[in-house]
């Protein structure tokens, strides 16, 4: 874990309930800084990064990376299992001879720390950036780009640079999931915003809002069907049908209702538009898309609190 916080906050979060939900191996910075700043913090993942089920096109692309012009990196897990990847397949020095783009300073930081050098990282860190910003763009005629990146996502990257006459070659370097042990989760994490525990929910990614929506769900699923719970027999397709339409508003309506009192603070716009759509509003969004800056949007909003949007 290469990344690290020079910064000194003047404000404080005496007394705040933060929950952060970064996957396990990488909540603890996040949390610490929350801690040295006064904060009450919860950590529930919702998300697990794990090794792929195989690494076959990861290691065909891997071995062919000299006549590669470019990697792009959108994440740290990404360095990192493909940095790894290479180690194991004695490829370490195969990167040195290929550029490197990443999307932001904490990808960055993780590609420096690994040893090797960082050749374009664009103003923003969001992947539209680093389209609009990219060396040469949109001439990219002849070009060959490498893109390791996860199971899920966004493409757009692929999709841009393709129309831009680019080769781009991707392969799963690592796997986004549910964390294995979800249902416990999810009763942890219902329980905790029934009983009043959490004052701020963080989101680093989008899929974490994605995968949050779907905890408080199966959270809320399991409330249903404790014991004493009344269930009604159901007659016909109409009557079912019926039936799944009042669970599903009832399911919006108490998520919503688990959700009025806690500010959702998203890092970026991209996790802001899934934690609109999975969650039904954000009221933090970092301006700067590191967890510094989600933490220095969080000493603003709740300095100078504002309705979410």
């Amino acid at each position: 874990m290469w990344y690290h916080h020079p910064e000194k906050f003047l404000e404080r979060l005496d007394g705040i309930n933060i929950l952060v939900t970064r996957s396990v191996d990488q909540a603890d910075i996040f949390a610490g800084l929350l801690r040295d700043l006064g904060a009450n913090v919860s950590e529930i993942p919702v998300l697990a990064i794990t090794p792929p089920q195989d690494y076959k096109d990861l290691d065909r692309y891997l071995r062919d990376l000299p006549s590669y012009d470019w990697i792009v990196f959108a994440s740290t897990n990404a360095v990192d299992y493909t940095v790894a990847r290479a180690a194991a397949l004695g490829l370490s020095d195969a990167l040195k001879a290929v550029k490197l783009a990443v999307v932001g300073p904490s990808t960055a930081q993780a590609v420096t720390g690994h040893g090797y050098k960082v050749d374009f990282c664009p103003s923003a860190f969001v992947a539209e950036t680093l389209i609009e910003e990219f060396p040469d763009y949109p001439h990219l005629q002849g070009k060959k780009i490498f893109w390791p990146r996860t199971n899920i996502g966004r493409t757009v990257i692929i999709d841009k640079f393709s129309e831009a006459g680019a080769q781009v070659d991707t392969a799963v370097a690592y796997l986004t999931d549910l964390p294995a042990d979800h249902a416990h989760l999810a009763r942890t994490l219902v329980g905790a915003l029934r009983a009043g525990h959490i004052d701020v929910i963080t989101l680093a990614s989008a899929q974490s809002a994605r995968n949050l929506a779907s905890m408080i769900e199966e959270g809320l699923l399991f409330e249903a069907a404790e014991p004493g719970k009344t269930t009604t027999k159901i007659e016909n397709n109409e009557e079912a049908m019926a039936m799944k339409s009042s669970t599903i508003a009832s399911k919006e309506a108490t998520m919503q209702e688990l959700l009025g009192a806690v500010q959702i603070a998203a890092i970026g716009p991209v996790t802001a538009r899934a934690a609109r759509a999975e969650l039904g509003r954000v009221d933090v969004e970092a301006s700067d898309h590191t967890i510094i800056g989600l933490t220095k949007s969080l000493l603003a909003s709740l300095k100078f609190p504002q309705k979410g949007t």
